[in-house]
């Protein structure tokens, strides 16, 4: 991939994807350095023919498996540490209000990466599938239990559209 093609996908994906890792993360630092690690793999990806949705999908897919693998390394960590806990930071995603990212946080990483990919970024349920390594009719599955997970985290809440009281 030349520099011109490079500019271009960053420019077009960079800024969702950032908000989705820290979204995930909780750590802006620590975003931009996954965010980084994901555009280095996808210089060195042989994806000279791919769109744009195709390079999405492989960045997601890419952030996604970097979220893991910081995970198992911090699993690593706290046991050697027995088991301390670590305060997480709490820093708002810049796209959704304070109220809205509290309880998006309450769904598994999984569930956001399907809400987030479907109604953030307006990705097809075939893109959803590339970039979380599922087959199509799962993700069809899948969000609506990641729909129906948010609806009772709302109500749970005290949220409910149509009341008008």
């Amino acid at each position: 991939m030349d520099e011109a093609a490079f500019r271009a996908i960053h420019a077009q994906t960079a800024r969702r994807l950032r908000a989705f890792l820290i979204s995930a993360l909780k750590d802006p630092p620590l975003a931009d350095d996954l965010s980084q690690e994901a555009y280095i793999r996808l210089l060195r990806a042989d994806l000279k023919d791919a769109n744009i949705h195709q390079v999405r999908s492989y960045l997601y897919k890419t952030a996604l498996s970097l979220i893991a693998d910081h995970g198992r390394r911090l699993t690593r960590q706290r046991k050697l540490r027995e088991r301390l806990p670590e305060p997480v930071p709490d820093h708002p995603r810049p796209d959704l209000g304070i109220d809205m990212q509290r309880l998006f946080d309450m769904l598994a990483p999984k569930q956001q990466a399907l809400l987030w990919l479907a109604y953030v970024e307006g990705a097809s349920h075939r893109e959803i599938a590339g970039a979380l390594d599922m087959r199509e009719p799962g993700v069809r599955v899948a969000l609506f239990r990641a729909r129906g997970k948010m609806t009772q985290i709302l109500e749970n809440h005290n949220w409910n559209q149509g009341d008008t009281r």
